[in-house]
């Protein structure tokens, strides 16, 4: 009975070893958006792990009101991101209605992508903006563009 009772609690301390020692498949992704023009409004954020989508159909989308903007960084921290590739687009919506308002074909709005991928004809390919989040509390940067109105 002894017998039993010991291997049962060896066995019980391996488990609790090995599920203690696991390293998590997620973290805090920490992303400082700069130059935005001014604190009204919200940021909206869209994350894709492939390209199937990108950046219009994002997998992800997020929307924070700005707050603590401080010299035109405002900083959000985004929990529980799984680990991986993946390309985050981003909008600073103004008039928080999660979308980018165009006048002429023209951005009113400003915008960004990870990994502050040059723009070409289009927005940016996947690849060019896609990171590798591989540790908690990892941080980036993201730059904003503004075209339109108020640059």
């Amino acid at each position: 009975m002894k017998q039993a009772i010991i291997c049962t609690l060896l066995i019980s301390a391996f488990t609790c070893a090995e599920l203690f020692s696991q390293s998590a498949n997620s973290g805090t992704l920490e992303v400082h958006f700069t130059h935005l023009r001014s604190d009204i409004g919200s940021i909206a954020i869209g994350i894709n792990t492939s390209s199937k989508g990108w950046p219009r159909k994002a997998e992800k989308e997020l929307q924070f009101k700005k707050s603590g903007v401080k010299d035109g960084v405002c900083i959000v921290r985004i929990p529980d991101m799984p680990f991986g590739t993946m390309a985050i687009s981003v909008l600073d919506d103004e008039n928080s209605n999660v979308e980018m308002d165009m006048k002429l074909g023209i951005p009113q709005e400003g915008f960004g992508f990870s990994r502050d991928a040059p723009l070409g004809l289009g927005p940016p390919k996947f690849e060019k903006c896609s990171f590798e989040f591989v540790k908690d509390n990892q941080q980036i940067s993201i730059k904003l563009r503004y075209m339109g109105k108020g640059k």
